[in-house]
């Protein structure tokens, strides 16, 4: 497995933040509404880092949130060439760690029911689905996907912080 990098995003990853979004995910965000959602109370985004013979690539990102006692995961995202090899088991794991540091009880995400490789990823980390919401997702080609919501009850324990 290649090792990553996880760092906080800065001012000056904003648009390859914009960039590895608009890679992952059939529907793009734009510039001024990213910055909005990682401004927000709470929330903060990483990107993994990979450094090879092109020199230092960003190949994945997470923007995720803690509000009230609970994490959220609101965004996590890899472009296809850069899926299974570890980038987004390396963004969600750093991810959990900085949300139990942060005080989380439990966090959750969605994620859509045509996503199996993801969702066997979250699966295999400890998360458990609690619910689904039918018709959440509209894909490019006009097909209406059910998310499934899933939980994450950190153990303080793994983080030792108790």
């Amino acid at each position: 497995m290649t090792a990553f990098a996880v760092q906080p995003v800065t001012g000056a990853d904003l648009d390859l933040l914009v960039d590895l979004y608009a890679r992952s995910f059939d529907e793009p965000y734009a510039r001024p509404a990213l910055e909005s959602l990682i401004d927000s109370p709470g929330a903060w985004a990483a990107i993994a880092w990979r450094d090879g013979p092109a020199g230092r690539q960003g190949v994945g990102f997470i923007i995720a949130r803690m509000v009230a006692g609970e994490g959220e995961i609101l965004s996590l995202g890899v472009p296809v060439p850069a899926r299974r090899r570890g980038v987004g088991r390396a963004l969600l794991t750093d991810a959990l760690y900085r949300l139990a540091l942060s005080g989380a009880d439990d966090v959750f995400l969605e994620v859509g029911e045509d996503n199996p490789g993801a969702v066997a990823l979250y699966r295999g980390l400890g998360f458990r689905q609690v619910g689904r919401r039918r018709g959440y997702y509209l894909r490019k080609n006009g097909r209406r996907v059910s998310a499934l919501i899933m939980r994450y009850p950190v153990k303080k324990s793994d983080y030792s912080l108790e």
